[in-house]
């Protein structure tokens, strides 16, 4: 899932705020406190059975082959990275609440357009919403320790000159302004739930479609119901949102999607939202998500946008890039500051990376001509 993260932005880790100690051996300290052989381990075991490094096959899983040897060093930068950053935050006494974290899930959601392309997005890559909430918790934190130690303000002539000197990443397409509703039906979601609940396999072939067409039907004759009261009653749409809506990020608003370009959105939905006048409730669209009942608040016709229009945008965007050059910076400072002791030598990054070089070595030497042997 690809976040906009001033941590990663900067080139360092932001997952990586919370260890474990179960093996209380320090093998490095930093500033007198311990990184742990748990802690790596972790780490480690985790990015070597990743799905990707599976494929490579028995030989990437060799701690002391090329592959095994650039995620040591890696996982020891990256520990480093954040017990340095831990000791500034608790410096700093910064913290996170419930508030922060909503807002910050929902910049989430209304920047990739739903609640359901969000959980589409977290389930592709293996991310569970406990997992979520502690990348945006560490994210958060950095971003107050950035904001507490920095001057990341933008001012009103930055803003200005920036649009004067990039007005051709201005030009834009159409866009509208869309509320939804969605009554989800995935027939191949549907078809999953009745094999599973049939525990003992008793369900035939065709029952188990019969049981889907009826689910199919139920959903349909429900969006019916939910577009007539809408269409009867446009006012009244962000309500039937908030009580129908399976989307559940946009219902929590209303059902309201932001502008969009036409190529945002999958196209029976986008085809509906680009043809509707504003004001006037959509018959029902079906999509690979579901049910649709659509309404358009507004539009904005496409060429160049005025600044009024985009200083919020521009402001947010170059008050990200000082974050990250001076997040850059901190960490500069702090890990040239830092006492970093290697208790085990085998993590100490120079070894690591000599190790390294042999394995390469070796590797062309093996690949040789047996008479250049």
């Amino acid at each position: 899932m690809k976040l906009t993260k001033t941590l990663i932005a900067a080139g360092l880790s932001v997952g990586l705020l919370t260890g474990c100690a179960l093996d209380r051996t320090a093998i490095i300290t930093v500033n007198g406190e311990p990184i742990t052989k748990a802690q790596y381990e972790k780490i480690y075991n985790a990015q070597m059975n990743s799905p990707q490094l599976k494929q490579l096959g028995p030989e990437a899983k060799n701690p002391n082959g090329y592959i095994g040897l650039m995620t040591k060093d890696r996982v020891i930068n990256e520990l480093i990275v954040k017990t340095i950053l831990e000791q500034q935050i608790k410096k700093h006494k910064i913290t996170v609440s419930a508030a922060d974290i909503k807002a910050k899930r929902k910049e989430i959601v209304d920047k990739i357009g739903s609640e359901e392309r969000l959980q589409e997005i977290l389930k592709q890559n293996g991310v569970t919403e406990a997992k979520l909430r502690e990348d945006l918790t560490n994210e958060i934190k950095v971003d107050k320790l950035v904001v507490a130690t920095s001057d990341t303000k933008v001012s009103d002539k930055e803003v200005s000159d920036f649009y004067n000197q990039n007005k051709a990443s201005f030009n834009r397409p159409e866009t509208v302004r869309a509320s939804h509703i969605l009554i989800e039906a995935n027939p191949q979601k549907i078809k999953e739930e009745i094999i599973n609940a049939d525990k003992n396999g008793k369900l035939a072939a065709a029952d188990i479609d019969k049981k889907v067409k009826e689910e199919m039907d139920k959903k349909m004759a429900l969006a019916k119901k939910v577009r007539e009261e809408a269409a009867k009653n446009p006012d009244k749409f962000a309500d039937l949102a908030k009580k129908y809506s399976d989307d559940k990020g946009s219902a929590a608003n209303g059902g309201d999607l932001g502008f969009f370009p036409k190529e945002a959105m999958v196209k029976p939905f986008a085809d509906a939202a680009f043809s509707l006048k504003p004001n006037v409730v959509s018959d029902i669209v079906v999509s690979e998500y579901g049910n649709h009942i659509i309404i358009v608040k507004d539009r904005a016709a496409k060429g160049l946008q005025p600044l009024d229009k985009v200083k919020d945008e521009i402001r947010t965007f170059l008050e990200q890039q000082k974050k990250v050059a001076a997040l850059q910076k901190m960490f500069a400072g702090l890990r040239a500051e830092a006492k970093i002791e290697y208790n085990d030598k085998s993590f100490d990054p120079q070894n690591i990376q000599n190790a390294l070089r042999g394995n390469i070595g070796q590797n062309a030497q093996n690949a040789a001509p047996a008479d250049q042997k």
